[in-house]
């Protein structure tokens, strides 16, 4: 008997025969070739043949091209169909899971839209006078791995949907269908890695359980298994594809995380045995004392609301092409939690984009028309300076003149929040805090900041002996400014979900906790443990 352990997006124990997706990677090679047409016969003929499954390789050829407007129009033909595909997907999955997970399909769309992504692509094709298959997996592999640098979990989670967009423009452009294999009955379907299309794939039917060596818990296929409930752990590592055999028996825990192969009969016998919950969540959260405490889910706005959640943060919004389109992707959000806050944090225009301004002020009027439907904040990252502050506080207010005399449906009592994630801010926070409704500070962007240190060291326990107070003073010193102001505190990253400093967060003040979900359950708990007048 074996255990690996995961990250858990669905509580549920099931046990079922190991059943391996061995899926190649992408390749993109850059070389020449008098027929593409016939390379990519040669290819199809290489297919990948494994005991347990059969896996369509793509491998593209770069090839340069004098018909420039040819490529281009082929783009814009694949990204035509591909938006008629996942229109389907999103009708087929509606009844299935409901509108708000649907949406998933609905936010590909809006990717393929994207302007920084299909000028890319089609910058790529003129500079470089490459194919479009070419121009596209090139494109997939910066975006994705730009996206999987960043220090916000939730934005590394979105390179899976990048390589997924670009997989189905890539199979349109090369024939090859996205058809993914059958699987047998009570399967559990262990993959390097999944995307949300080939999820959608799978017979749900034949599915005991879902367990990827890598992904993240807040991923669009991590919330699609949720949503289809299926038993899934994530991120379970590399050494797990290594050590299993088709059809080897495995148990799935939901519940911790773990995935035990050839369990024995003690272990089986436990499947039955009924879960401990947490506490009760009828009344909110509260500290021991009787305080009252925000915790909100840091996910995707399709997910659904984790069961421990006040509320949600949505720290990674699209840029879209227009104000419509902007406003009602926000007020679905808004839409989604009526009885609770949300909290949207804008994204970050460059200040090289000649047309930010314009951008920037479309971003703010969507979420005021959007408000009009729920309660959500507005939080603005980056925030260095008061002027700066001023500036933003003065768009709002425009924002909000312009929709009134247009006749357009707003609401007047917007929170204006302001994100703490570089020391500058933290440091002024004194003079931020009557600016402004609420601060939420980024633990991890402080952090690598403050020590000058990549994210992924910034915690480690040789790292950070010693050097976590420095990042703590900061952190109180906006947490103390803010309650002085009337201001709320909230704070978001790594050592938000750190249950042995929440005690430390509470008696600075800091009322709100935006983590993942997998942390909301134990957050909580040791909120509730907390007395603040001990």
């Amino acid at each position: 008997m074996t255990v690996f352990t995961g990250k858990s997006v669905y509580d549920a124990a099931v046990c079922g025969l190991i059943c391996i997706l061995r899926k190649p990677k992408l390749s993109a090679e850059r070389m020449h070739v008098d027929d593409i047409s016939t390379e990519l016969k040669r290819v199809e003929a290489a297919r990948i043949v494994a005991t347990e499954q059969l896996q369509q390789l793509y491998e593209l050829f770069l090839d340069d091209v004098d018909d420039i407007s040819t490529e281009l129009k082929r783009v814009e033909a694949a990204r035509i169909v591909a938006a008629e595909q996942l229109q389907q997907l999103y009708e087929l999955f509606l009844d299935k899971i409901g509108e708000s997970n649907a949406q998933i399909f609905n936010i590909h769309m809006m990717m393929l839209e994207d302007e920084d992504y299909n000028g890319s692509i089609e910058g790529m094709i003129r500079s470089e006078q490459v194919n479009a298959e070419y121009a596209v997996a090139r494109t997939s592999d910066v975006f994705a791995q730009m996206l999987e640098a960043m220090d916000n979990e939730y934005m590394r989670a979105r390179s899976a949907d990048v390589r997924d967009v670009s997989n189905r423009l890539l199979s349109i452009l090369t024939d090859t269908p996205m058809d993914f294999p059958w699987v047998p009955e009570n399967s559990v379907v262990c993959a390097d890695d999944l995307t949300p299309s080939e999820t959608a794939a799978l017979e749900r039917r034949n599915i005991a359980a879902l367990v990827t060596a890598h992904g993240s818990a807040i991923s669009h296929t991590a919330i699609l298994a949720h949503s289809m409930n299926i038993p899934t752990v994530i991120g379970i590592g590399d050494e797990f594809l290594a050590n299993i055999r088709p059809g080897e028996q495995a148990l799935v825990d939901g519940f911790s995380g773990e995935v035990i192969l050839e369990p024995d009969a003690g272990i089986l016998s436990k499947l039955t045995a009924p879960q401990e919950k947490s506490t009760d969540i009828s009344e909110g959260t509260h500290t021991a004392d009787g305080t009252h405490v925000s915790i909100y889910s840091a996910d995707d706005p399709c997910a659904p609301l984790p069961e421990y959640a006040d509320g949600i943060a949505v720290f990674g919004c699209p840029l879209l092409s227009d104000e419509t389109k902007q406003y009602e992707y926000y007020r679905a959000i808004a839409e989604r939690t009526p009885d609770c806050r949300a909290i949207i944090r804008m994204p970050v225009i460059s200040p090289k984009d000649p047309d930010r301004q314009v951008k920037y002020d479309q971003q703010i009027r969507a979420v005021f028309r959007a408000a009009s439907h729920g309660e959500p904040g507005i939080l603005f990252p980056m925030i260095t300076s008061v002027p700066e502050a001023r500036k933003i506080l003065a768009a709002c207010d425009d924002a909000k003149m312009e929709l009134r005399a247009e006749g357009v449906k707003c609401s007047e009592n917007v929170k204006i929040g302001f994100m703490v994630e570089i020391p500058a801010a933290a440091i002024i926070s004194d003079c931020l805090a009557p600016m402004a409704d609420f601060f939420i500070i980024d633990s991890d962007s402080i952090a690598r900041h403050t020590l000058a240190c990549y994210e992924e060291d910034c915690f480690s326990p040789d790292f950070a002996d010693g050097q976590l107070e420095a990042v703590m003073r900061l952190i109180g010193n906006s947490a103390r400014n803010a309650v002085k102001n009337g201001a709320r505190i909230g704070i978001c990253g790594s050592l938000a979900g750190d249950t042995s400093l929440t005690g430390d967060f509470l008696r600075m003040g800091i009322d709100n906790f935006c983590v993942t979900p997998d942390r909301l359950a134990e957050v909580r708990k040791r909120v509730t443990e907390v007395d603040l007048e001990v």
